[in-house]
């Protein structure tokens, strides 16, 4: 590794590597719901026939419609406290964390209201006088559970903006590892039916919430535990910078529900089996989308905090690996479904020809949805909730409403699957060329860049690197007219870290470590960031001898603001001169 590299090169370098941490845990985290539903529908389809798979299918729409107001919501809040603890203001991360938790209780409560008139409720859904037996017992217990659908959305997305997306994945394989193990019981060992589906499903889902609560009862963690009514602006705020991700989970549960009507009406005698396999289509097509969204989430927590950090060339770094990574499974998974239709079909139960045709088709769709739906969350988390909701109500709305309503009571099945092709290859082409104009690169330079003076470098973790360090930081004090005291200081600030690093912190192993160094200029102070990627290691609660923590001892008080904080996968040491 060079001495020191340029601040894009820096910055790439901090961005790609956070995404690739955040990326395998986000994927793992983000499957849980579709494990679940695909292992529901398995064994629903299996036990309990098509009329069981069709209630199931019928059903998707409300816990989707739960979990999308926690996605909307947890996200959008997200966006800001990714972005302010890229800034360092860890008082205003937790002021809105405590602000988006108390929304949450609120829109748990209301999500209860629609088991006072179940009726109409069910009317509305599409449930015909044969499948509501059935789907009183599913709905009922999905209702009731909608606190723990909406909860654990908005605190999984907190957990992965604190830098812990490891617990994060550990509450999603509590959720998946559970619901399997009751889904068994319930429903071949207890008999209970398609009400042992939901029930296993509600129950796993509120350990996972269980499970997520205990990041903030953690001494590191940066969020606490502290609820609050949000304000209007909160509310203002969340939404907007949720929409993206939020409106497409809306529009595709209209779109589900709409279709599902469809399909029963223009199906004739097939309308249910038809029904039935497009619940397989969603079903297997949960597997990318849930990767999908671990992509998504990976992307939209490091541009959030690298947007905080006013670095550009790390936003553009991680849309384009974001982007290569939903290409290469997006291709991958197309070809396993359209060369396997028939096995996968046949896992739900469903043997038919018109089944696998509809999944050759709908295959079609995966790769083009990866990308519009990594380049919806990268202009959601740069804050363009308008561009990001366009995007979404032109995919998941207007563009499948539109054909679906001539497809599909001309094709049945196969003109559902045509739809969802055709619809995201279109918003495909939009998306990419609204994304990668000069207008779109010009948005982000002008509004994430450092407004002030601004110098960073990255140097290798060795003493021999003090020299170049203290070389470009006597060159950037005597550039920028630096009062000698202030230089010397952010001179021994930064050469005291890095010796007390080699000495106490490095570990074996081969690995590369180094050092950021940023300087900034803002209102009058100098602010030194200090990044490095060694292991936890906060200097300050360090066993060094009495020398090194006198040293660190004047760094603290001889600075107007001093802190460690470890995020992401860096730790990072913040003072103001």
């Amino acid at each position: 590794m060079k001495k020191h590299l340029s601040r894009k090169a820096a910055g790439a370098d901090f961005a790609v590597g956070s995404f690739g941490h955040f990326l395998i845990w986000g994927i793992c985290s983000s499957l849980s719901v579709t494990v679940c539903t695909i292992v529901d529908a398995l064994l629903v389809g299996n036990l309990t026939g098509s009329s069981g798979l069709a209630v199931a299918n019928i059903s998707t729409p409300v816990f989707l419609f739960y979990a999308l107001i926690g996605m909307t919501v947890g996200i959008g809040a997200n966006v800001g406290i990714a972005r302010l603890l890229g800034t360092a203001d860890i008082e205003a991360a937790n002021r809105t964390f405590s602000a988006v938790l108390g929304l949450g209780l609120i829109l748990s409560a209301a999500a209860l209201l629609p088991l006072l008139f179940k009726d109409a409720f069910f009317a509305f859904l599409g449930v015909t006088k044969e499948l509501y037996p059935k789907a009183d017992s599913y709905l009922t217990v999905v209702m009731y559970s909608a606190p723990a659908f909406i909860m654990y959305h908005i605190l999984s997305a907190s957990v992965r903006s604190d830098s812990d997306p490891v617990l994060a994945a550990i509450a999603s394989g509590t959720v998946i590892f559970v619901n399997i193990a009751l889904d068994i019981i319930f429903m071949q060992v207890l008999r209970l039916g398609i009400i042992g589906a939901s029930a296993s499903l509600c129950i796993a889902e509120a350990l996972g919430v269980l499970v997520l609560l205990s990041h903030f009862f953690k001494k590191n963690s940066l969020l606490k535990l502290k609820i609050a009514l949000p304000r209007k602006s909160d509310i203002k705020d969340f939404v907007s910078n949720g929409f993206g991700v939020g409106s497409s989970g809306f529009f595709g549960a209209v779109v589900m529900l709409a279709f599902n009507t469809l399909l029963l009406r223009f199906g004739a005698s097939n309308g249910a089996l038809y029904v039935a396999i497009y619940g397989v289509l969603y079903t297997v097509g949960t597997v990318p989308g849930g990767i999908f969204e671990g992509i998504s989430g990976a992307l939209s927590t490091v541009t959030a905090f690298t947007a905080g950090e006013s670095d550009i060339a790390g936003i553009f770094a991680v849309r384009k690996r974001a982007v290569l990574t939903a290409l290469i499974v997006g291709g991958v998974i197309s070809l396993l479904f359209a060369a396997f239709p028939n096995t996968l079909v046949g896992f739900f139960g469903i043997k038919s020809t018109v089944a696998a045709t509809s999944l050759r088709i709908f295959a079609i769709s995966v790769v083009f949805t990866g990308i519009n739906t990594v380049l919806t969350a990268y202009w959601q988390s740069l804050g363009r909730a308008g561009a990001a909701g366009v995007i979404s109500l032109l995919r998941s709305c207007l563009f499948m409403l539109a054909l679906g309503a001539v497809l599909i009571p001309k094709s049945g099945i196969t003109g559902l699957a045509l739809t969802y092709a055709v619809t995201e290859v279109l918003c495909t082409a939009a998306v990419i060329i609204f994304s990668y104009t000069a207008a779109a690169k010009k948005y982000v330079t002008d509004k994430f860049g450092a407004m002030g003076r601004c110098f960073e470098s990255v140097y290798a973790i060795k003493t021999e690197s003090t020299f170049s360090i203290s070389a470009d930081l006597e060159g950037i004090c005597g550039e920028w007219n630096i009062a000698p005291r202030h230089a010397f200081f952010i001179n021994f600030i930064c050469e005291e870290m890095l010796l007390n690093i080699i000495k106490f912190a490095l570990s074996g192993g081969g690995k590369t470590y180094y050092i950021s160094i940023k300087l900034m200029e803002k209102n009058g102070d100098y602010i030194l960031r200090i990044r490095d990627n060694v292991a936890r290691y906060n200097p300050f609660e360090s066993d060094g001898d009495e020398i090194d923590s006198g040293v660190l001892r004047l760094i603290k008080a001889k600075t107007k603001y001093c802190d460690y904080q470890r995020k992401m996968i860096f730790n990072y040491l913040y003072t103001v001169l």
